[in-house]
């Protein structure tokens, strides 16, 4: 996947902080086209507001023109710092996250890149509203910049093994990955997080023993480790350093864990539901990994996922 044209929220009154400036000198390093995006909500106390005043149409017109006048004014000073991005700036009216995935849609955006962490969260590794919708509801990847700055040096991509079905995901997502690495000079992990669900069942049902549950583990593991040479085959001769690991434990526990303790200064995550309600889910996993860690995250959705805020 190539990033051609990322999408960069900025909240009105909001100033271009460092956190930003990390995926401006990414775009800028590579030539990427940025759309500046400021929305501003279209409260429904204005309804109320303008059944008494009447004065609702010349509030919101007036703070269009002044935060409109501010956008492009940042613009401009981007434009100066970064001479690599050609930039352009859109202010639109209403619910903050729906506007922003259609902002996307309608500029054929390959990415949409957030802070996330902006405001005041009860901790660093909260993810804001907007940012979990988005990551439920875009059609487009999601980049949730994390607010600690250190360069882009290790890469963690979570690989789902355990249904043959998502092996065409899970190329996208390596392929994104290795794309992502090969541009910052990052080393990429591949993690698969599995365990043996039915163990319980399995020693209730069928009388197994210890030994027969530490056999068909190793079993298990094997074509996990199998499955994991198959999807990587392809990229063999990717110049990116690349290592392969496997935990044993539940993903949503055993995950932040090794993220945490390994330093992982980005996460790319696929986003799928499991519920059958496409589009309203990103799965209980990714969203319970995401308010365990604190690095940024790349979320990405299957080529099929249609969103349920766009058009069909």
């Amino acid at each position: 996947m190539k990033l051609q044209h990322l999408l960069v929220p900025i909240a009105p009154e909001q100033a271009i902080n460092e956190t930003l400036h990390h995926a401006f000198r990414f775009a800028d390093m590579h030539g990427i086209h940025v759309t500046l995006l400021s929305v501003i909500e279209d409260l429904a106390e204005f309804k109320d507001i303008r059944r008494h005043t009447g004065t609702t149409l010349d509030m919101l017109d007036n703070a269009l023109k002044v935060y409109q006048s501010q956008l492009v004014q940042q613009q401009q000073a981007l434009a100066q710092r970064y001479p690599h991005i050609v930039f352009d700036a859109k202010i639109r009216v209403g619910v903050p996250y729906l506007e922003m995935i259609k902002a996307a849609n309608d500029t054929q955006a390959d990415m949409i890149v957030i802070d996330s962490h902006r405001g005041n969260k009860q901790a660093p590794c909260q993810q804001g509203s907007n940012t979990l919708n988005l990551m439920r509801k875009s059609e487009i990847p999601i980049w949730s910049i994390s607010t600690t700055l250190t360069p882009i040096q290790n890469v963690l991509v979570a690989i789902d093994l355990t249904n043959q079905e998502y092996q065409e995901f899970n190329t996208t997502l390596v392929s994104l990955a290795i794309a992502f690495c090969a541009s910052v000079g990052a080393q990429l992990t591949l993690c698969h997080a599995w365990r043996l669900e039915s163990e319980g069942f399995l020693r209730k049902w069928s009388g197994y023993q210890d030994i027969d549950i530490a056999l068909l583990s190793k079993k298990m593991r094997q074509e996990r480790t199998e499955r994991m040479e198959a999807l990587i085959q392809p990229f063999v001769n990717s110049p990116v350093d690349m290592q392969v690991c496997l935990l044993e434990g539940e993903a949503r526990d055993c995950l932040p864990h090794y993220i945490n303790e390994h330093n992982v200064d980005l996460v790319i995550l696929g986003s799928l539901s499991r519920t059958g309600i496409a589009g309203f889910l990103m799965g209980n996993t990714a969203e319970s990994i995401l308010n365990q860690i604190q690095c940024s995250v790349i979320t990405l959705k299957p080529e099929s996922f249609q969103s349920p805020v766009l058009p069909s």
